[in-house]
């Protein structure tokens, strides 16, 4: 027959695996068998907790103070255990200042005993962080983790390495959180189903501070679904809760609906404080539907600084501020403090320039906003983190743009159009050193990808799993915390007309379509037209595009052509129309935003013949342009089931005395990464292909499989320029906040000056007819843009979609 103590030891086994209904015969069992009054008191203490996770806290509440009412026989460590039981059921209350008054207690007395003073400074650390006393809990976390390290407690060190992980990203240093909660992942994961669902629940919130709403979102609503399953409502509720928050300002009305629920399942088990967060969530929702008034905010924010959530009452006192708006109680002083999340700080920015009187006076605030939202992504060194995270400025940036509009100055415009456009080219890049463990998941991606998996299969399952392990090993890398000024209006114009060259920026606001001119000396903002009017014409263009690049009989494709050519007219009608004349100059930067990313510039009329380049912004553009184009040496590659490869690298090549060429078996992964990082001009004719969800992973098609966009971080040096001879590598992603990321982007972050590539289908006589000109034009000396303009021009009957990326001359 076990004894008592060995009943309590499987108790808290079971306990900790969340099984807490066998936990709690196992106790009761023990409590029968103990036969002194100490083993009687630490089985109370467990049951106290236990009946506390079933729902009845009050009766866990009397178990332990039963067990102390024995305090003067007991141990020190004892004492202290039960006191940081005590402490952890007042925290399931909301009683925050009794819970950390016993908190006090235990701690102290558990000096001794590493493994409970590791679980009562995790404790501790959960209710600061819950409170958002973020550095608290941080100190907390780091000194449980030693504790448990050094009692050799290699699960619990995981669980809190976990949770000191969400902590750090919750202060805002977000690549060294998510770090951490992926390295102990894979051990919470073999530990529990339950762990597992809150491991993916907490790195969901990270993936929503990294602005990937949709992947975090579809986390969050695992877990809830999967707790859902196993009849936990609370963690169930706290799923929901945080889910919730996720959806305030994209749909007000799923977020109400979301916390509403999720305040039923919390009040079922007594949690007043986590009801009262929920009221919030809701009440922020209506307020973003104009819903709302200030002072249920206020109530609300009152209750919460009350329960000791801070970070909580100071979203919800910004909101309050944000009702008031236009009232006759209106107030956007709000002060937050130091540990303020970023998120909420930007809504504050926000308020604070709609309470704004004068518009200029409003840009200002925005722009301090967005200048601190800047210097956070300045810290990655991952540009997927840096476009993801622009998101969270995605309102501040509407917002000063219509206002730069609205105020008609184009010197105002361009510098709203520069603060906005690709701030991922303003943040002074960082190489990262070669990672040898990316390099090997790399690999083996390409293995598998040769293989091409069934759904379902192991196979499969390790190929997604390796996606998600090469972008989160990216996300680690730390960044150069600098960012470039924008270039002056002065600057950019001495630089225009030193090329002779003008700059076009298509922008929306306010629902209308806007060109900003600038020339070398002038500058004019132009009305185009409705939005919807553009948004519908460039609707049809990318299926036109990929028709007229496929191989048809003659008839259909001249046919298909006609459309092509119709439908550009149209656009370009609309674009160039009301600017009254056509550019002169013959040369022109394109510096487009949002709806015009990703057009096909070369085959407008109204651009006919002439010179483009396409940089990030116009900022970056002048700080490459001063370097000049020199190509000491050239590389060509042709990938595998693409005809007229071999002949397109031989005729370009040809160009090049000495030019290396990887052709057929030689074209492997390990042979491009190599040459890939000594020459100053790569060109690289392959199938290609763009993966809108997850942009890095663009790849090109080499004979051992697919070199992707993550690839580029192992080289050493990149060339100058770039030629990628492949279909859709031109294309991008654009993301919340109008940032773009693909393959160009790629390469242009990771330091080459340009990038020739077409942002659709290519067709292969397009290719082999105008890319081998355009290398006779560079061999000569010319640019790349104006090399690629001039072949271009030598075929008048053909569409071509090739585009020069960056700084082009």
């Amino acid at each position: 027959m076990l004894t008592a103590l060995e009943l309590h030891e499987r108790a808290k086994d079971a306990s900790r695996a969340w099984h807490f209904r066998p936990a709690r015969r196992l106790l009761l069992k023990a409590l029968e068998r103990a036969e002194d009054s100490g083993t009687r008191a630490a089985v109370e203490g467990t049951l106290g907790l236990v009946e506390a996770e079933l729902g009845d806290r009050r009766a866990g509440l009397r178990l332990i103070d039963s067990a102390l009412a024995h305090e003067e026989g007991m141990q020190p460590s004892e004492v202290g255990k039960l006191y940081a039981q005590r402490a952890l059921i007042h925290t399931r209350l909301g009683n925050t200042q009794q819970a950390l008054t016993d908190f006090g207690v235990a701690i102290p007395a558990l000096v001794d005993d590493q493994e409970e003073c590791g679980r009562a400074r995790m404790n501790r650390g959960n209710l600061f962080l819950h409170q958002g006393a973020i550095t608290a809990a941080i100190h907390d976390f780091e000194q449980s983790v030693a504790a448990f390290d050094a009692a050799a407690q290699v699960n619990a060190s995981a669980k809190v390495t976990h949770n000191l992980g969400y902590a750090l990203m919750m202060s805002g240093q977000l690549a060294r959180g998510l770090s951490l909660m992926d390295r102990v992942a894979p051990q919470l994961r073999e530990m529990s189903v339950e762990l597992a669902a809150i491991s993916d629940q907490d790195r969901g919130e990270a993936l929503l501070l990294a602005g990937m709403h949709e992947v975090a979102r579809r986390n969050l609503q695992g877990a809830a679904d999967l707790f859902g399953r196993r009849r936990w409502p609370r963690a169930q509720a706290e799923a929901e809760l945080v889910l919730a928050r996720t959806w305030v300002v994209d749909a007000p009305r799923i977020a109400i609906t979301m916390a509403r629920r999720a305040g039923r399942r919390f009040a079922k088990t007594g949690a007043s404080a986590r009801v009262l967060q929920c009221e919030a969530v809701e009440v922020a929702g209506r307020i973003e539907l104009g819903r709302e008034s200030p002072q249920s905010a206020s109530r609300i924010a009152a209750g919460l600084a009350r329960q000791g959530l801070r970070r909580d009452a100071t979203w919800m006192r910004v909101y309050a501020a944000k009702a008031a708006l236009g009232t006759r109680r209106s107030t956007a002083v709000v002060r937050l403090p130091a540990s303020t999340d970023l998120s909420t700080r930007l809504l504050a920015y926000e308020v604070r320039a709609q309470a704004k009187e004068r518009p200029r006076d409003a840009l200002r605030v925005l722009r301090a906003g967005l200048d601190e939202l800047h210097q956070w992504q300045a810290t990655f060194g991952s540009l997927d983190l840096q476009t993801a995270t622009v998101s969270h400025g995605e309102r501040l940036a509407e917002r000063g743009l219509a206002l730069a509009v609205d105020d008609g100055s184009p010197r105002l415009v361009y510098e709203w159009v520069e603060w906005l456009d690709a701030v991922s080219g303003r943040i002074v890049p960082v190489r990262p050193p070669a990672d040898p463990e990316a390099a090997a998941d790399l690999t083996e991606l390409r293995v598998l990808s040769q293989r091409r998996p069934e759904p379902g299969t192991p196979d499969a399952q390790r190929q997604h799993e390796l996606v998600d392990q090469v972008r989160r090993r990216s996300w680690r890398d730390a960044g150069s915390a600098a960012i470039r000024g924008i270039v002056s209006l002065g600057d950019l114009q001495h630089e225009l007309a030193a090329t002779h060259a003008e700059l076009q920026a298509p922008l929306t606001a306010g629902g209308s379509a806007w060109m900003l001119l600038i020339g070398p000396r002038r500058q004019q903002l132009v009305r185009l037209g409705p939005e919807a009017e553009f948004r519908q014409a460039i609707s049809g263009l990318p299926a036109d595009l990929d028709m007229a690049a496929a191989d048809l009989p003659p008839m259909v494709a001249e046919s298909v052509a006609a459309g092509l050519r119709q439908r550009l007219a149209e656009l370009d009608a609309l674009l160039f129309g009301p600017l009254g004349d056509r550019p002169k100059s013959r040369r022109v930067v394109i510096n487009p935003t949002g709806l015009f990313s990703g057009l096909p510039w070369s085959l407008l009329p109204s651009l006919h013949g002439r010179a483009i380049t396409i940089p990030r912004s116009a900022s970056e553009w002048v700080a490459k342009r001063r370097q000049t184009h020199e190509f000491a040496n050239a590389a060509f590659v042709a990938g595998p089931r693409l005809p007229r490869g071999a002949h397109e690298v031989g005729a370009s090549a040809a160009h090049w005395p000495g030019a290396q060429q990887l052709i057929g078996p030689d074209a492997t992964a390990d042979a491009v990464g190599s040459v890939a990082g000594t020459v100053d001009l790569l060109h690289l004719a392959a199938h290609g292909h763009h993966v809108s969800d997850n942009p890095l992973f663009s790849n090109l098609e080499l004979v051992d499989g697919p070199w992707f966009g993550y690839d580029l971080d192992q080289l050493p040096q990149v060339p100058e320029t770039v030629i990628l001879s492949a279909c859709e590598l031109g294309a991008t992603t654009i993301r919340r906040g109008d940032e773009l990321l693909g393959l160009t982007t790629a390469w242009l972050h990771a330091g080459a000056r340009c990038v020739i590539a077409s942002p659709a289908s290519v067709s292969d006589e397009v290719a082999a007819a105008i890319l081998p000109d355009m290398h006779a034009e560079l061999a000569k000396g010319s640019p790349p843009a104006d090399a690629l303009a001039a072949a271009t021009a030598r075929h008048p009957e053909l569409l071509s979609t090739f585009q020069c990326y960056g700084a082009g001359w």
